[in-house]
């Protein structure tokens, strides 16, 4: 598992060169028992061809065209096809996808490095995500910057609907990630949550890979100690795919690697795990601030455990959105969704061992929309249902 996330990341930067004429694929796609939405999907492939720039892939099926994307595989040297379906449930569908040489690197998202601060995603120039890996060394500076984090614009790309940081709460930022329980062999317990006395700093540059379907980031973060030495290096992995409507969807994925032994990933569900800060604005609103959960669960700041997904609805100025946050069936077990703050914070918060020899990985989706009603219970499962048991494709060649 933790070898194909490293994959990943090495490759992230390689483009594809196509055949010299075309190249066509056979592609069969089962929907499963969940209707499906613009729902991405993989199937491994072989190309005839050696890596290089410039590619056109486009996927034709019951729904017409749509444009596929070339992606690094889980092992190294190969290829995945990903493009987006629509099928209702139980469906089953033949797809024709046709591969290359394109007019020029395909369009779609784009990447734009303000080296040492922060990186932008555009999709057809309308900004996306913002992901924020400025640090500033000078201890009396660098709480600001102490941990990485990725903003998100809302559908016209204008505004940034997430907490830069700012008070009562400072180290709330984005979309973030940490534990204010985590405990070292030594006994000693660090706080890399509201990360004051440690921090979170990007090491090493971040790997890019954009296209037609998705914009996708790598980025080694390492979790330092107040002498400067990391407890934990991370790969994080962002991925946004592309949505006909100007709505998100994202995935985070942390891989996590002790470098002093037996850590404890501990603390408590306000403050420890990966959670959605909405922006300061929204504390001022918090009266139409709205939480939608699973039928089975009880909202409340002590969580539920193990849910699915939880859902916030809320109201900056005259913009209204809904934010869905789907938890991975393969994360750790006992993982709390709590939180539930009208002013715009909710996540999950998982409780895990991290051993010297053994990484982990936590994966959780994101989805946002501009809408001026929540999402209902159906609409968030069925989100749930395309992260969880995503829709099965194979190519045939």
């Amino acid at each position: 598992m933790v070898r194909r996330k490293l994959a990943v990341v090495v490759a992230i930067s390689v483009a594809f060169v196509p055949p010299a004429r075309a190249f066509e694929v056979t592609l069969e796609v089962e929907a499963g028992e969940s209707d499906r939405v613009e729902t991405p999907v993989a199937a491994p492939i072989t190309l005839p061809a050696s890596p290089g720039p410039d590619v056109a892939v486009e996927v034709e099926g019951p729904g017409g065209k749509v444009p596929g994307q070339l992606v690094p595989g889980a092992e190294r040297g190969s290829t995945l096809l990903v493009w987006l379906v629509s099928l209702k449930k139980g469906e089953k569908a033949t797809c024709k996808a046709r591969i290359e040489k394109g007019e020029g690197p395909p369009k779609g998202f784009a990447f734009q490095d303000e080296k040492g601060k922060q990186l932008d995603l555009s999709f057809d120039g309308r900004k996306v995500t913002r992901f924020m890996y400025e640090f500033n060394p000078d201890p009396k500076l660098r709480f600001p910057t102490s941990k990485p984090f990725t903003h998100v614009f809302d559908s016209k790309g204008e505004r940034l609907i997430t907490s830069p940081g700012g008070e009562p709460f400072p180290h709330h930022r984005g979309i973030f990630i940490g534990w204010n329980g985590t405990k070292l062999p030594d006994g000693k317990s660090y706080d890399f949550w509201h990360a004051r006395a440690v921090w979170q700093r990007v090491e090493k540059p971040i790997a890019t890979l954009a296209g037609p379907v998705l914009g996708r980031m790598a980025a080694e973060v390492n979790w330092e100690l107040p002498d400067g030495k990391p407890a934990i290096v991370e790969e994080r992995v962002i991925t946004v795919y592309r949505q006909t409507k100007p709505e998100l969807l994202l995935d985070f994925v942390s891989t996590l690697r002790s470098q002093v032994g037996e850590i404890t990933l501990g603390g408590d569900p306000e403050h420890a795990g990966c959670q959605f800060r909405a922006h300061p604005d929204v504390n001022k609103l918090q009266a139409e601030t709205k939480y939608v959960l699973p039928p089975d669960s009880k909202e409340g700041t002590k969580g539920t455990l193990d849910m699915p997904w939880a859902s916030m609805a809320f109201r900056l100025g005259d913009q209204r959105f809904a934010v869905a946050h789907l938890n991975h069936p393969e994360n750790p077990k006992g993982t709390v969704y709590s939180a539930n703050r009208k002013y715009g914070r909710f996540g999950a918060f998982p409780k895990a061992v991290l051993k010297a020899d053994q990484p982990l990985t936590f994966r959780y989706r994101y989805y946002v929309r501009e809408t001026p009603e929540p999402l209902t219970v159906e609409e968030a499962q069925r989100l749930h249902d395309d992260f969880a048991r995503p829709p099965r494709a194979t190519a045939k060649q």
